[in-house]
């Protein structure tokens, strides 16, 4: 065996014998996992109660009959979705009752109210204190429509025969979605993907901030100088990037049989996820290439405190496209998007949002994952240079300088 699959594989045994990775490799992930079908499982189950509705109705001819069309509409359980209350029983002005409302909306009381008033167009307002599930408020809509119909049908002496069949021929909307069945799907696509990048986040700062601090220990204790007593840097820095990578790989292995496990369940379904071949492919070139800049800059680090900076300026870089994870979903090929996706830094975690909610051509994702390799391969050789040098290097923190003429020694 080659002295370099011999660090490789000691490498590999020292991290996997740590009691934090042991714990972390089965807990993280279905924590993840547990975390982010959270707000799919609370839009299904969400709201699935009858809701105190106030109505204020300054018209004083709406109220009753636009009680009984909110009350007509059920939950799956056969409860109905509303049930209301008239708040304009006193002869009061419209702001009176609107502070009067407020203080039952935020004691909990009642879960908002409709403001019903004489207005050319027959506009109702709804007044809440927080976000409102879009499909209550329709509801809301369409049984204020059904009930001016009613209303103003019987005022202008329509026949209550004419009045149904007008009130069965008011348009509903139908809505259909390429590639999914609802909106639950949806949800789940895009969650089951964000779990990509969350994993190698996960994967890098993991394994890579445990690669930095046994650099540091090995370097104080001179382990180091001894190793290369019986080897090159070259064998060192090969023979650990190869233990580093078959831990990576380890790790990733562990988190598809979870996945793979949990797909069996329904719980994850990777149908769901658009471009799965190249969210893989993405992954490991991501996971390769931010563990080849903790290689190269955790030689030149000397102590913790060092070692912690270097680990929250790389997850800058990756954290960053999740700050504008909604921007970028929104609007997947703006200049923005496509910039981040051509910028090594950012390419794979915001590629990873992409490609979960759009299809780019071939040619586009070639041209990233090309210029994705060649930054990698410069990053190699920029972190090979830094090893030979840094690696046996303690006491001060070199400067820039410094670190620019390491690069250039041939």
């Amino acid at each position: 065996m080659s002295k370099s699959l011999i660090i490789a594989r000691w490498e590999f045994i020292e991290r996997i014998k740590n009691k934090s990775f042991i714990i972390s490799m089965i807990l993280l992930p279905l924590l993840l996992i547990g975390f982010s079908l959270l707000p799919t499982f609370l839009l299904n189950k969400g709201n699935d109660f009858p809701l105190p509705l106030g109505i204020i109705d300054l018209t004083k001819k709406y109220h009753k009959e636009f009680s009984n069309q909110v009350v007509q509409n059920y939950l799956p359980d056969g409860q109905p979705a509303f049930f209301t209350f008239n708040l304009a029983t006193k002869t009061m002005e419209k702001s009176a009752l609107m502070k009067f409302a407020d203080k039952q909306v935020l004691s909990d009381g009642i879960v908002g109210y409709v403001i019903i008033e004489e207005n050319p167009d027959l506009k109702i307002s709804f007044r809440t204190k927080e976000i409102f599930n879009p499909d209550k408020l329709n509801i809301i809509e369409n049984s204020f429509n059904k009930a001016s119909i009613i209303v103003n049908g019987i005022e202008g002496n329509i026949s209550p025969d004419k009045i149904q069949l007008i009130k069965s021929k008011i348009a509903k909307i139908e809505k259909s979605y390429i590639d999914a069945k609802d909106e639950t799907d949806i949800i789940k696509s895009f969650i089951n993907s964000y779990l990509f990048i969350i994993l190698l986040i996960t994967m890098i700062l993991f394994s890579g901030g445990m690669f930095v601090r046994s650099l540091v220990q090995e370097k104080s204790n001179r382990i180091i100088e001894l190793i290369l007593s019986s080897c090159t840097s070259k064998e060192l820095l090969l023979g650990k990037v190869l233990g580093l990578s078959f831990f990576g790989l380890f790790q990733l292995i562990i988190w598809m049989i979870i996945g793979i496990v949990l797909h069996k369940t329904n719980s994850l379904d990777f149908e769901l996820i658009k471009n799965l071949h190249y969210q893989i492919l993405f992954f490991i070139i991501g996971y390769v290439f931010y563990s080849s800049i903790f290689i190269g800059l955790g030689s030149i680090v000397n102590t913790d405190h060092e070692a912690q900076q270097l680990t929250g300026f790389i997850s800058i870089f990756l954290i960053f496209p999740i700050i504008l994870a909604v921007e970028i979903i929104r609007a997947p090929n703006s200049i923005l998007s496509l910039f981040l996706s051509y910028f090594p830094l950012t390419s794979v975690p915001v590629m990873l949002l992409r490609l979960n909610s759009t299809d780019p051509t071939l040619l586009e994702v070639v041209s990233i994952i090309l210029v994705l390799l060649f930054s990698l391969y410069i990053i190699i050789f920029i972190s090979s240079k830094l090893f030979r040098i840094g690696i046996l290097r303690s006491g001060k923190k070199p400067s820039v300088k410094e670190i620019i003429s390491w690069i250039k020694l041939k």
